[in-house]
């Protein structure tokens, strides 16, 4: 069995990074294969599933890129297009220390980058995992080569099944499929929106309780380090929304959720990949786990964990973190209201990962994170700022 290392709760992403390649940057930007609104484009290699229509610029260039900076550390610089507000980077020097805010910088040539996803419009020899061998680790394929129990890959359409494109993200590609004319519409709007779209075909795993995001770092040596999980968060539509942390469910669910991250470390290593890995483990209702999506990078909730475990070890021990989250005001208010709870009577960690008005000036889109000594409180507090 894979031995799993573990660190201290006060260690940055960035200090395990730059024990593998101390001279890169990381790029927190996914590309685009259907966007003209960014000059990362995967037009013609390297295709990402992204939504069609496209993501809006702000999501695209802000929102993303900006949240995966949280909680990085200093030891290795970040960049992406367009650089964090200054407010934000203030806040987050309030809410987890100096240490916390990352080194930015703008896009430059020569320059090694540590990427989310292959990049055409980047050269090959600057980009830490290369291109292509990576591309076929983020495909949807990847997970049946892993030797985990998980949900059948069928050969054809059987409903009820699970479709996934291959090179999807946050399950903005996968589709439900409960009838033969669902499946027929759905199998005509890809190939009108895809050329030659490629898909993997999953059996429905019934009687499904929790769905775990499980993170750790795989270090160019092979060995593992263990960084926590999350559990999973979707909305109606399936597309993933966030996650909640309990510092309590680390220590309890370690030893289950460790038995699927050593066969995914083995293979990927052998791979030549390094670096932050997310698995998403679902048990259902008889105690079984299936393993049902490997993402070899720093995923949506990756900042959130790295943070949640510095405020547990502060006492904070329940965190809840939501996407897309719609604050009824501009970006400043936004910010002050978030540090406002940290002056409470019951105090919590209101963190704005990163945030963006809209053209009106009456709301800001922001991903955001509460934490507290309980859910309860944290549900309390979300309460307010949807008030606010």
């Amino acid at each position: 069995m894979t031995k799993i290392e573990r660190v201290a709760a006060d260690v940055f992403l960035s200090q395990l990074y730059a024990q593998d390649c101390p001279d890169a940057v990381l790029l927190t930007e996914y590309p685009s294969s259907n966007s003209s609104a960014t000059r990362l484009l995967n037009s013609s290699k390297y295709i990402i599933h992204d939504p069609a229509p496209p993501p809006r610029r702000e999501l695209l260039k802000v929102l993303g890129p900006h949240h995966l900076m949280w909680a990085w550390g200093q030891h290795i610089p970040v960049c992406s297009e367009v650089p964090p507000p200054q407010a934000l980077l203030d806040h987050w020097q309030r809410m987890l220390g100096e240490q916390a805010v990352p080194r930015w910088r703008t896009l430059e040539d020569n320059v090694q980058y540590i990427t989310v996803f292959p990049h055409q419009s980047l050269p090959e020899n600057s980009q830490v995992i290369a291109p292509e061998g990576y591309y076929a680790l983020h495909s949807k394929e990847v997970i049946e080569k892993i030797d985990c129990p998980q949900a059948a890959v069928l050969d054809e359409i059987a409903v009820p099944c699970l479709l996934k494109l291959t090179h999807g993200y946050a399950g903005l590609s996968n589709f439900l499929l409960r009838e033969s004319a669902e499946a027929d519409d759905v199998l005509a709007d890809l190939q009108e929106k895809w050329n030659n779209v490629t898909y993997v075909i999953n059996s429905i795993i019934d009687g499904i309780e929790t769905d775990f995001g499980v993170q750790f770092y795989l270090k160019k040596s092979g060995a593992v380090v263990w960084l926590g999980f999350t559990e999973q968060r979707f909305d109606e539509n399936g597309k993933w929304s966030g996650g909640c942390f309990s510092a309590e469910a680390q220590e309890a669910s370690f030893d289950d959720l460790t038995k699927m991250i050593g066969p995914a470390a083995e293979y990927l290593h052998s791979e030549g990949y390094f670096g932050v890995v997310g698995i998403d483990v679902v048990t259902n209702d008889a105690g079984q786990q299936f393993l049902v999506d490997v993402n070899p990078r720093l995923t949506g909730i990756t900042p959130f964990l790295m943070a949640s475990r510095m405020f547990a070890a502060d006492g904070l021990a329940e965190g809840i973190y939501l996407a897309s989250f719609k604050y009824k005001g501009p970006l400043n208010q936004l910010i002050a209201k978030a540090e406002s709870f940290t002056r409470s009577e019951s105090p919590a960690r209101v963190v704005v990962l990163s945030a963006f008005e809209e053209p009106t000036g009456d709301t800001t889109i922001c991903h955001l994170s509460v934490t507290s000594d309980s859910q309860r409180r944290n549900q309390e507090v979300l309460s307010q700022m949807e008030m606010s």
